[in-house]
């Protein structure tokens, strides 16, 4: 019986850190896709064209993902006690890198950055409250924008 129990607490173990090597996970029903190597800080949650800094934990209650065969849009809140500015940084470099199109941005309290790409826009607004920086990306179709797809390509 000690034998039978030892074995069968081996594969459980092996089972459950081979787990570790899978980079998707599902959270509160999100999707959540890791990048590693050197300098890939950044995870995606549904959206592979948006990188997201690992410091940032998605706050899935407040989060949601509607999908239809056409459609993907979506808001994400994540929260994190992160450096807004570091943060406008990282989007600016990162979303250009995955074929955004800085369209504009605003800042008082907050900070919104707009981006645009083929058919959909993404606005990100940062904030920071206390310890805590709350982002928050709204992405959509760009058809309800029809001002925005005039806008010329800046280099």
């Amino acid at each position: 019986m000690k034998r039978v129990t030892l074995i069968f607490s081996l594969i459980l173990l092996i089972l459950l850190s081979s787990c570790t090597y899978f980079q998707k996970t599902k959270i509160g029903g999100f999707q959540k896709e890791g990048k590693e190597g050197p300098g890939l800080n950044q995870v995606f949650y549904n959206f592979p064209d948006i990188p997201i800094p690992k410091e940032l934990e998605l706050v899935s209650d407040k989060s949601f993902i509607y999908e239809s065969p056409t459609i993907k849009a979506g808001v994400l809140l994540l929260r994190g006690n992160v450096d807004v500015e570091s943060l406008q940084n990282y989007f600016k470099v990162n979303m250009s890198k995955n074929g955004w199109r800085f369209v504009n941005s605003f800042r008082f309290r907050d900070i919104t950055m707009n981006y645009a790409k083929d058919d959909k826009i993404c606005s990100i607004k940062i904030s920071r409250e206390g310890f805590t920086t709350d982002v928050e990306i709204s992405v959509g179709p760009q058809a309800g924008f029809p001002g925005l797809q005039r806008i010329p390509e800046v280099k």
